[in-house]
């Protein structure tokens, strides 16, 4: 009773400070915002886009009405649907179904080599074109595709990894987890439990790979022989979604078959990431991306070291520990997530001091004049010391820390730390000589290069390009807004909609359709629709990077080639299809409309009650898998749809050990 008590006051003072809370500020002087710590997180006074770059897409819930309420959501709808352009809508799915029937006659022979990707993802596409378009070619169009991975897969289970024997697996990457999925959608889709079967060997034999701490490492070889590849086979890994993949695939074999042994020992993976935790003391915590059994980390490529990640983080520890909060209730899994995620801003705040920013700056000038693509965001270092005091780059199985370093910690941490001097190209009075620099403890890699006008990025970190909190940040928002409750109702969504609800997604749906900014892209003007993409993977890789945040440069956008240029808005891997295009940052070549194309032909077959109330609800967001960075919103025409191939309105009600 005291217990239950002491949460609810808890919740009230959450929510007494959320209401009080400032709105999140921009410093004219960075570009950046001030403070993104746990404590001012809020959603106060933001746009639009500048919720979606924070916080990702968002869950929409819809209640029931009163009569009134109701009355006005028809006649609002009744209006909207004549406003809609017709032409456009008509224009944009004749594009569509174009693009389709080229790609269904573009069927590859074999499941083997960079085929694999086009056929998985256009089993995919074609799948969920058939939900929304009802059409039976395209069903077959995907069972096709479908029936060729079946056809691959080992006598064991597991699928191919390209050029070596089914003696291997290949854990990571999504060489076994995607394939598992697409049989998931075939069986739901057809209901043949050919596919369910073929799912089901599949999560047999990663079930006999977890490791004892309940996750995965990279790789296996049955017989114990090297691939030849890096990667931990006797450990677990955060690398590239082992462990966080074959997690979602054993929750969705359970729901499926509520055999338990799939997830009997998932629930060891929450005491295994504390003491992976490499973080010395307060408040520094991280984790590495490959570990032995043991929790001691290891290196596996050149760029992944013995050292906290931030790829660790945003990858695979962060979403781990919001999916097993929503399982137990557990407050010190979100704490230590909190805790990560204010680690990430404190280094966030000191790249952003005044001078540490300027020198930056200047380096990412150096960067826009070389054409490169590798700008730095501050507080995005591939590895940090794990006393917290320096982080920076790594390449050559070395991190070169951005700020100067004492004789202390360069013998504590020497093994990571590369050759002591370095030369660099200074320009003076118009002519270029070369210098010889020193780390030292008056000078740090940051102060060498940011002199060095031909660098190019060989030591900048690729966290910078390829990561985003927003994941984090939202879930964070959503337990400060109302703890365990609030973050599993973003989570949860229903799987069929009331007369109620289906009339106001009805009316959302319209109202997209009118939107200024969906009609002004999905009118393809600039030639950059779905008809310039060449295959099916080229459209789906653009949803797992829908969303999230950009670098942003207090110069504005400016240009990043001649003469002339500097880092201005400078493209990341995040938001290429919502933002770049639209904001024709870089000249908006990455851009592509062909997903907003999708959105308002769905959204118009919505308005008008032509998707049913069962279609258009399809189940919580659950165990992400596409947009696992960032969230895509609840009523997006492609959105989670691995999770949506098992329908359930949450997820996460699991039946979890006490121990």
């Amino acid at each position: 009773m005291i217990v239950n008590l002491l949460r609810i006051l808890s919740l009230v003072s959450v929510s007494l400070a959320i209401a009080q809370a400032a709105s999140l500020e921009i410093d004219s002087k960075t570009g950046q915002y001030r403070d993104l710590s746990y404590a001012a997180l809020t959603e106060k006074g933001l746009s639009a886009e500048e919720r979606t770059r924070l916080f990702g897409g968002e869950t929409v819930h819809y209640g029931e009405l009163t009569e009134k309420e109701r009355f006005a959501a028809r006649t609002e709808l009744a209006d909207m649907l004549g406003m809609i352009n017709e032409e456009l809508v008509e224009q944009c799915r004749t594009e569509i179904h174009r693009w389709l029937m080229q790609q269904a006659a573009d069927l590859p022979a074999v499941y083997a080599g960079r085929d694999m990707h086009k056929i998985k993802t256009g089993a995919a596409v074609f799948f969920r074109a058939y939900e929304i378009f009802r059409r039976k070619d395209y069903l077959q169009a995907g069972l096709d595709r479908a029936d060729l991975i079946l056809k691959a897969q080992w006598p064991r289970g597991h699928w191919p990894w390209p050029g070596k024997s089914a003696n291997f697996v290949r854990i990571q990457d999504g060489f076994n987890d995607t394939p598992f999925w697409i049989m998931l959608y075939a069986h739901k889709v057809t209901g043949d439990k050919k596919y369910l079967e073929s799912a089901r060997r599949c999560a047999d034999v990663m079930l006999e790979l977890q490791r004892p701490g309940g996750g995965w490492g990279d790789q296996w070889s049955f017989n114990g022989s090297a691939s030849g590849n890096s990667g931990v086979y006797h450990g677990i890994s955060f690398n590239d979604g082992p462990t966080n993949a074959q997690f979602r695939m054993m929750v969705a074999i359970y729901h499926l078959t509520r055999d338990r042994k799939y997830i009997a020992n998932l629930h060891k993976l929450w005491p295994w990431i504390q003491k992976a935790n490499l973080g010395e003391k307060d408040p520094v915590v991280g984790w590495a991306d490959q570990y032995n059994d043991d929790g001691t980390p290891v290196r596996a490529r050149r760029y992944e070291i013995e050292l906290p990640s931030n790829y660790a983080l945003t990858r695979a520890v962060g979403p781990l520990l919001v999916w097993l909060y929503l399982i137990t209730g557990e407050e010190e899994q979100i704490e230590l997530l909190r805790k990560a995620y204010d680690w990430h801003e404190e280094m966030r705040l000191r790249d952003l001091e005044p001078e540490n920013w300027r020198l930056l700056a200047q380096l990412n000038q150096h960067q826009a004049k070389a054409g490169h693509n590798y700008c730095y965001r501050p507080g995005w270092g591939s590895a940090w010391l794990p006393d917290g005091s320096n982080w920076g780059g790594v390449t050559g199985y070395n991190v070169f820390v951005w700020y100067p370093i004492d004789e202390e910690r360069r013998k504590k941490y020497g093994r990571f730390l590369p050759v002591q001097s370095h030369e660099v190209t200074i320009t003076k009075a118009g002519k270029a000589t070369k210098e010889r620099r020193s780390l030292s403890e008056s000078q740090g890699w940051l102060q060498i290069y940011s002199r060095d006008e031909a660098y190019y990025g060989r030591h900048m970190c690729h966290c910078s390009i390829g990561n985003d909190l927003s994941e984090i940040r939202r879930a964070l928002l959503e337990h400060k807004r109302g703890g365990r409750v609030a973050l599993q109702k973003y989570y949860s969504n229903p799987t069929s909609y009331t007369a109620d609800q289906y009339l106001q997604a009805r009316l959302d749906a319209a109202r997209r359709c009118l939107q200024e900014r969906n009609v002004k892209l999905a009118r393809n003007s600039d030639q950059k629709g779905i008809l310039a993409l060449p295959d099916p993977g080229a459209l789906v890789g653009q949803k797992g990077r829908w969303y999230g945040d950009k670098y942003r440069s207090p110069l504005g956008p400016v240009p990043r080639k001649g003469p002339n240029a500097v880092a201005g808005d400078w493209p990341t891997k995040w938001g290429a299809s919502y933002y770049e295009f639209t904001h024709h940052v870089s000249g908006g070549e990455r851009g592509n409309v062909g997903w907003y194309q999708w959105q308002l032909v769905h959204d118009h077959l919505l308005a008008h009650g032509k998707i049913g109330p069962d279609s258009a609800a399809r189940g919580g967001r659950g165990f992400q898998g596409v947009a696992f960075h960032n969230s895509l919103d609840s009523w997006d025409a492609f959105g989670e749809w691995m999770m949506a191939c098992i329908e359930r309105e949450n997820h996460f009600d699991l039946p979890w050990p006490k121990d």
